[in-house]
Parts: structure tokens; sequence; C-alpha cells
């Protein structure tokens, strides 16, 4: 995976503290990147003539001048400061295309906190399903010197074709990315289940059941061993774990575990209604997690 080349950071221009701004401006350091510093006003310019004259602009303003001294504070990375209208999540994804960003970080709990909240961080679960690039949410706290980052990949031959192989490879890729900008460490993830366990448990004779386990486990391990073969020598010092059980039990159990900082998941960005309406492993996985997590989508999602 490339480094970042335009980095977008949505914030809350008021507040005092800014940790999405702090890790954006650390990661567009670290990869040469530009940073777009943003605040998304909820107030459109067709609502403006019910408003009382002049309110919703110098209310604009307001905001536009402190997007500009928080960009004003970044060092050593060509910034700049841009206030959008609209829908939350919309307004930053139409961004995120019209400029081409391919990272969008946002401070992961801000939904739950704001004043208006939406339930379940809707924003966050929006720029999921429907940002094409990577999307980074930060977590509380400031980030870790070396952060501890887990790849969390499912790589077991019943996980589908070539586009799944290809989006664990991203995964990989953008979790040995991040490590390399931040000094930081990686593990590689794999949540495994057994296909027909219950079935087999109560058919099959106890050790008919064992023996079962037994090839199940091989036969994941032989596909997880394989696959970290395949990265070559970019991960060569990752630890590699396998995990039983269902991803959004094993992933945020290893998380508080090990002390991760940082989970890198993979994606499927969707438009229109099905996006609404079907979830997947990352937006099960999400509200569970106490940490900073980076998404990331397959090649072409755009």
């Amino acid at each position: 995976m490339e480094p970042f080349r335009s980095i977008l950071v949505d914030v809350d221009a008021t507040d005092r503290a800014q940790p999405a701004l702090e890790r954006a401006a650390r990661l567009a350091r670290s990869s040469g990147a530009r940073l777009t510093v943003v605040d998304v006003t909820g107030v459109p310019s067709y609502a403006r003539p019910y408003l009382p004259a002049g309110l919703a602009e110098e209310m604009a303003e307001r905001r536009r001048g402190d997007l500009a001294r928080l960009a004003e504070g970044v060092a050593g990375v060509p910034v700049e400061s841009r206030l959008l209208e609209g829908r939350g999540a919309t307004a930053l994804v139409d961004e995120a295309l019209a400029a081409g960003h391919d990272l969008v970080v946002r401070e992961g709990a801000r939904d739950l906190v704001a004043p208006r909240r939406e339930p379940s961080g809707a924003v966050n679960l929006e720029l999921l399903r429907r940002c094409p690039g990577s999307v980074l949410l930060v977590g509380p706290g400031g980030a870790a010197e070396h952060p501890r980052i887990a790849a969390a990949v499912d790589t077991s031959a019943e996980a589908g074709g070539e586009a799944d192989h290809a989006l664990n490879a991203r995964i990989a890729a953008a979790a040995a990315l991040m490590a390399e900008l931040e000094g930081g460490t990686v593990t590689l993830l794999h949540a495994w289940e057994v296909l027909a366990e219950t079935t087999v448990r109560r058919l099959a004779s106890p050790d008919g059941y064992a023996g079962y386990l037994a090839d199940a486990r091989r036969r994941v391990a032989d596909d997880f061993a394989r696959f970290t073969r395949s990265l070559g020598g970019r991960l060569s010092g990752a630890r590699a774990e396998m995990r039983r059980g269902e991803p959004e039990d094993v992933i945020p159990e290893f998380v508080v575990a090990e002390g991760i900082d940082l989970v890198v998941m993979g994606s499927v960005a969707r438009r229109g209604i099905p996006g609404f309406l079907i979830g997947n492993t990352a937006e099960r996985v999400l509200p569970r997690l106490p940490c900073s997590v980076l998404v990331v989508k397959p090649a072409g999602s755009a």
C-alpha cells in the first residue's frame, strides 16, 4: 500500500481537544501528504432565508475562523481548511470523492457525545458503507508512541475467491504502512470458526467429532500460513495469531487482552439502499472496540 497522498480530517472546530487532527497531522508528516481540515455545518444554503438575516453566515464565518486557526497550528505539512455544508457523512464522502482524498480521519466517539447524538455512531457507519477510500476512526486518548497494531484478516479457503484474498492483502499492507509511519508492531489476527460444528457434534461419534475439529484446525492453519508467506518480507517480523470464534467476539477480546492500539479491518463500500440494510464484520465489531480502527476498502472502490 502506497503512503497516503491526501488526508481529510473531520473535526468539531469548537472543541478544545483535537485527537483526530493530531493523528491526521502526524500521519501527513510521516507520509508527506497534504492535509485538509473540515467541519460540517448543519445549516444548508436553502434553509438560510428562514433564519434571522445574517445569522447563518455569521455562524459560518465564526466556524471558518475556528477552522483556520486549527489549520494554522499544524506545522510541517501543507494544510488547508474548509467548511462543508449538509449531512455529515454525505458531505464528507462528497468531499473525499471530489478532492481525491485517500484517507478520511474522524474521532471515533464523536457521534456518541454530540449534543444531538446519533445512535451507534451513524456518521461513522455511513462512512464505512459509502466512502471509497480508507477511514481512520481515532480512539480515546493520545496516539501511542509505538502502537500495537492488529490486522484482522480472514484467510480460510471458505472465505471466498480472489476478491477476498485481495482485500486481505490490502489489510496487511495497510497495517504494515501504519507500522512504518508510526513506528508500530503488527499482529496478523485470524478469527476462525468450524463450519457445521453443531451438526457434526450431534451426529458423529466423540472420536469423529474430535477428528473433525483437528482437521478443521489444520486446514485453517495451512491457509493462514500460505497467506503469510504470500506477503513476502514486508511483514516478516509480524506475529501471526489464530483465535477460534466469531470475529465480533474474538477481535474485541484480543484487543483488550493484548493492549492493541489500532485494528486494521476491511469493509466493502456500498451505495444506495443495500448499503443501509446489509452489515459486515467491520460494522458489527466497531461499536465494541476501545481503540482506533482503520478500515480499508477493496481496490477500485471509488
